[in-house]
């Protein structure tokens, strides 16, 4: 019986769960985390193309069956995803591919980030909704602070839409899957995200207002020139701006204007 606390919606379709690894295209010999595999439908497939997959299942209802019925290249750790060490994990580059559950899908994303020097891509299957606001573009109604956060990263890449009846039991919401490569050479940014979040604080007020409640200690005139500086009109909302036009006004305002 799935259990609803742990988000457990199993997706049995044959026809769906290949599309997914295929997305994912794991190379032959590669290896492949999946969170949270369930009844271990997914987990065939990934196995099937893979070299090594690691599953990671949190209920120990289903950690041991599967230990019992899955082929010699897979191994289930009955962990809770949210207390691994991805970073130590494996140890070498893998890729994950999952039927993330979706009370922790932002979280464990979070976690994937940290970890993208061991982690070569991530692909996975989430809320709609979720995926909307992945992937959105500046200007949408959906853009904020996880769309910034992730494509500062990653390059996010849509996938196609699963139903609800795929799944037992079926969810209130439709799924997407989203799938994310790393952009080389980005270094994390202290103050950053939280920089981000407090921009977005208020979407109906003006980039510039939230500026002011953001940074008391500076000047109006100030925050003007640094959005001057960043080629950023004054009237400009935090949804006008791309993830690279956010890095900039951080820097600016982090370390003085020059």
């Amino acid at each position: 019986m799935p259990r609803k606390r742990l988000g457990q919606h199993f997706l049995t379709d044959p026809r769906i769960l290949r599309r997914i690894v295929d997305f994912a295209d794991p190379g032959a010999g590669s290896t492949v985390v999946e969170i949270g595999p369930g009844r271990g439908h997914l987990t065939r497939v990934l196995a099937e193309r893979a070299g090594r997959v690691i599953a990671i299942e949190v209920d120990p209802d289903l950690a041991g069956p599967l230990r019992a019925a899955m082929p010699p290249n897979v191994e289930i750790l009955g962990r809770d995803a949210l207390e691994i060490d991805f970073p130590a994990l494996a140890g070498e580059a893998y890729a994950v591919v999952a039927n993330l559950p979706y009370n922790i899908a932002t979280p464990l994303i979070e976690r994937f980030i940290q970890a993208r020097k061991r982690i070569s891509s991530v692909t996975v299957l989430v809320q709609k909704e979720v995926a909307e606001r992945i992937l959105a573009s500046p200007g949408t109604r959906v853009y904020g602070p996880l769309s910034v956060g992730i494509q500062h990263y990653a390059i996010p890449k849509g996938g196609f839409q699963v139903a609800p009846g795929a799944f037992r039991p079926p969810p209130k919401v439709h799924s997407r899957v989203v799938r994310l490569d790393w952009r080389a050479h980005v270094a994390d940014v202290p103050g950053f995200r939280t920089f981000v979040g407090g921009a977005f604080s208020s979407r109906r007020k003006k980039l510039f207002n939230n500026l002011i409640a953001m940074f008391p200690g500076k000047g109006k005139e100030e925050l003007a020139a640094a959005l001057t500086a960043c080629g950023l009109p004054p009237d400009i909302r935090p949804e006008g701006l791309t993830p690279g036009q956010f890095l900039a006004l951080w820097r600016i305002l982090s370390v003085g204007l020059v």
